[in-house]
């Protein structure tokens, strides 16, 4: 199927013609029929399936010029509040509607000034009910209500806001849910939301052929010598190396650059524009790698990553999942490692079980062993360097 067969209006197909749109995903297959004739719909996909097309086409068609503010789209984060206005602007280039980005960590007059003329609004859940309570987002006349990686906004703490900007929306409303994820506390908010809704489920799993998973195990003294070595070894586009914690990002980005990797730290400590700055240079390939918290492994679409490493493991699978979704988009191969101390194999093995990863065991034999600096000014540990040949070999596959 051709996004020609899918009855989409002229200007907004015209747009997706001019942005090189020409063959729909599967998600989009499935939903975008749907919401055309106006049910509430439920989306379930993996990682980089083009759920914002799947919503985001139907929902430009449907919203009219100069109608007032007829879509609301909230997302978890400020880089996906940005991704998803960015793709609606797109869409509906030639339609020429007005979309207006609302979110935290940024002065509210630029938005005060938009939500005048605004037909869509796409927003995080803290900023959008600021506006509310202001009166200066009026949502008297909306449509449709979009409710992106909603788990992440559960796992977040938006729960109660989300509440309470749904209490302030018309009921007689088209409302689309979309999330990689479907975990209990998100089904409350989706029976509760929902009326009838269609549910669209496919694959949540990154396809193995594809994605290439491999674990090493190591020692936390070494941890950070062994990803200098794995990052020098691999051959590849763009990385993305993911921490637990901002305090590991900024030191793990940090001794990077003291050995003369090229490598940016992105966490929500960060000011707006700065993490605006550092986005916009991994997406253009200025920066090589980005060291990274779970803030960027939601949502966004950056073409040609080719690597993730998972320095610090994450507590829950559903993360898991969607850090290595940053990789392996769109049918492009990719490779993902974690890097595996320890403390990390209850994590590890609990990620394993919930979605039977076929993941390779990567065995590292020799490697430099480097310094790892927790400040400019001192070491956390200070060994001799030592510098042997580097051989991989593999073995024991992990399920």
């Amino acid at each position: 199927m051709k996004f020609e067969d899918m009855n989409i209006e002229k200007n907004v197909f015209d747009s997706l013609n001019d942005i090189g749109f020409e063959k729909p995903t599967r998600i989009q297959i499935e939903t975008i029929p749907l919401i055309k004739q106006g049910y509430d719909v439920i989306g379930q996909s993996e990682t980089g399936s083009g759920k914002t097309g799947a919503f985001g086409i139907p929902l430009v068609e449907k919203v009219r010029k100069h109608g007032k503010i007829q879509a609301l789209v909230l997302a978890p984060t400020r880089e996906l509040s940005l991704q998803i206005s960015k793709e609606l602007r797109k869409f509906s280039h030639l339609k020429g509607l007005f979309i207006q980005d609302v979110y935290g960590g940024v002065s509210m007059e630029p938005q005060l000034s938009g939500l005048r003329h605004a037909d869509i609004v796409v927003g995080t859940p803290g900023r959008v009910l600021d506006h509310m309570r202001r009166g200066t987002l009026d949502a008297s006349n909306l449509k449709i209500f979009v409710l992106d990686e909603a788990d992440k906004m559960i796992d977040m703490g938006f729960v109660d806001d989300i509440k309470t900007i749904e209490q302030h929306i018309p009921k007689n409303r088209q409302t689309l849910l979309f999330s990689a994820t479907m975990p209990s506390s998100l089904m409350k908010i989706r029976d509760r939301f929902t009326k009838n809704a269609k549910k669209i489920q496919t694959e949540i799993k990154v396809r193995d052929d594809i994605l290439k998973q491999y674990y090493v195990d190591v020692d936390q003294r070494n941890k950070f010598s062994l990803l200098v070595h794995l990052i020098n070894q691999e051959e590849g586009e763009l990385a993305i190396i993911f921490c637990n914690s901002r305090r590991e990002a900024d030191a793990v980005a940090r001794n990077l650059q003291d050995n003369g990797i090229d490598a940016t730290a992105l966490h929500g400590r960060l000011t707006q524009q700065r993490r605006e700055k550092i986005m916009a240079d991994f997406h253009r390939g200025f920066t090589r790698i980005l060291v990274a918290t779970d803030v960027a492994s939601r949502g966004l679409d950056i073409k040609n990553v080719t690597h993730i490493f998972n320095y610090g493991v994450p507590r829950y699978a559903e993360d898991y999942i969607n850090r290595i979704g940053r990789t392996a988009r769109a049918g492009e191969s990719g490779k993902a490692i974690s890097l595996l101390s320890r403390d990390d194999h209850n994590s590890f093995t609990r990620i394993i079980r919930s979605f039977d990863y076929d993941i390779e065991k990567m065995v590292v034999r020799n490697f430099e062993i480097l310094p790892f600096k927790t400040h400019r000014s001192e070491e956390f540990r200070s060994f001799s360097s030592r510098r042997f040949g580097s051989r991989f070999g593999r073995s024991n596959r992990r399920r």
